[in-house]
């Protein structure tokens, strides 16, 4: 009788347990089931580091678009003049 006492009052106290998480995470004090948002640290750590990254990024994505446009043959009326 006694060991079937005790693991009642166990499984009681691990759900309150589970319970007061979900509470905690409901009020923004804890993540307990979903997972955090990805925090961009590396990326701040390299911008800070090498200021020149965000420009490498921008001129990248530049090439890109302009790959794009003279492979669908629309260009910037700038690319017709060169």
């Amino acid at each position: 009788m006694r060991p079937l006492l005790i693991t009642i009052l166990v499984l009681a106290l691990v759900y309150g347990l589970h319970r007061l998480a979900l509470f905690a995470e409901y009020r923004g004090w804890l993540y307990y089931r979903t997972r955090p948002p990805r925090m961009r640290a590396l990326g701040l750590f390299e911008e800070l580091a090498d200021p020149s990254v965000e420009y490498r990024i921008a001129e990248q994505s530049s090439e890109a678009i302009r790959a794009d446009e003279e492979e669908s043959g629309q260009g910037t009326p700038d690319s017709e003049l060169a």
